[in-house]
């Protein structure tokens, strides 16, 4: 474990120190320090905690069973997860794949506890040193932002319905409002551009943070858009893009379950952009209020979730069983610190708000290219 520092500096590098550990206190000043040899007693609880988070958090589909029962085929025989250009199993694995099969059927891939009892020892113990090495991310299939679909030059239409373009398919639906001027007689702030793009980049962020999952995670999802986005969570604007862009990851740093690498920040900068320029000239703001109104959606899921709720046990959010008890240090839980009834109720309004300004000002935010 590392030694204390003097006050104000890193306990591994004598930077000053930016944050604190929450599991020993001591103090570190970036990611790299935080994940010092020295304190990978904490640092390899906080990633088991996301691997945990994501067993137990995501929603299985048939497809994604079928995935799992080859990934735990793959570990059980010490090997690593398919890569994007491998091939599947083969047919001389159909034995060992059936047998895994069989005692998985029937079982819940979202209880990580059924799943870790039907395991050998051999199988769990292949899955700690898979944690312990770090390289658990191999197992998570690449998701693909629907930013980032291709859009040729010449658009097709959707087979469906013919009044919307194809790229619009692949995208959230739209949510419906009138134009600003129908809601309000008050002259928009110049700064609604601004902070539109704090709202897309921080939405970007968390889109990326949860790997495409975050509308099964709605609760989650939200607390992390109003951790990284200063104009929901607290009403904030601003003047320029290039400070509205760099907010969330500065935000971020604040959060241990957020902070993500300097490519990753860099990748959601390109996401803004790529989000902002839009699927073609002739619709440049679609994939904005596409981005808005997966927001919208989200908070609407959190918005029910929260009706219903009733208030839980102090520590209910921590659920202790075989699979966490194997990983002590771990919890599997995240904090609603922001994230309340009446705080999602007014995130659902800004939303609407936004979306309506970009009705009918849509060339304020065209003129904010490149950002």
């Amino acid at each position: 474990m590392a030694t204390a520092a003097p006050q104000g500096k890193c306990c591994f590098c004598a930077n000053l120190a930016k944050y604190t550990c929450p599991r020993c206190n001591i103090q570190y000043c970036s990611s790299a320090c935080y994940k010092h040899e020295n304190h990978l007693q904490c640092s390899e609880g906080f990633y088991k905690d996301q691997v945990k988070e994501q067993l137990e958090g995501t929603t299985v589909s048939e497809e994604s069973r079928k995935r799992m029962l080859e990934i735990l085929n793959r570990v059980e025989r010490g090997e690593e997860a398919l890569s994007d250009n491998e091939e599947p199993l083969d047919s001389d694995d159909d034995e060992e794949e059936e047998e895994l099969s069989s005692r998985m059927r029937g079982i819940d891939l979202n209880d990580s506890n059924a799943v870790w009892k039907l395991l050998s020892e051999a199988e769990r113990e292949e899955f700690r040193e898979l944690v312990k090495s770090g390289n658990y991310g191999d197992l998570v299939p690449t998701w693909s932002p629907w930013w980032e679909q291709n859009v040729p030059l010449v658009q097709d239409i959707s087979e469906g319905n013919p009044d919307i373009a194809a790229y619009a398919t692949q995208c959230p639906p739209l949510v419906d409002v009138p134009v600003l001027s129908e809601v309000t007689t008050i002259t928009p702030s110049p700064c609604i551009p601004f902070n539109i793009l704090n709202v897309i980049t921080s939405y970007a962020w968390m889109v990326r943070l949860f790997n495409g999952d975050h509308e099964e995670s709605s609760l989650d999802a939200t607390e992390a858009l109003l951790s990284l986005s200063t104009v929901l969570a607290a009403n904030a604007n601003f003047e320029d893009a290039s400070m509205a862009v760099e907010s969330p990851r500065m935000e971020a740093q604040n959060h241990l379950w957020l902070m993500e690498s300097e490519e990753f920040a860099s990748t959601v900068k390109s996401d803004a952009k790529k989000i902002l320029i839009g699927p073609t000239a002739a619709d440049q703001t679609f994939y904005i209020r596409a981005a808005l109104s997966d927001i919208h959606a989200v908070l609407n899921t959190s918005k029910t979730s929260l009706s219903r709720k009733k208030k839980a046990p102090h520590n209910a959010g921590y659920r202790k069983g075989l699979f966490t008890g194997s990983f002590p240090e771990a919890t599997q839980y995240v904090e609603q610190k922001l994230t309340s009834l009446q705080s999602v109720k007014l995130c659902l309004k800004k939303v609407e708000y936004l979306l309506s300004y970009i009705k009918e000002y849509s060339s304020h935010l065209v003129s904010l290219i490149p950002v």
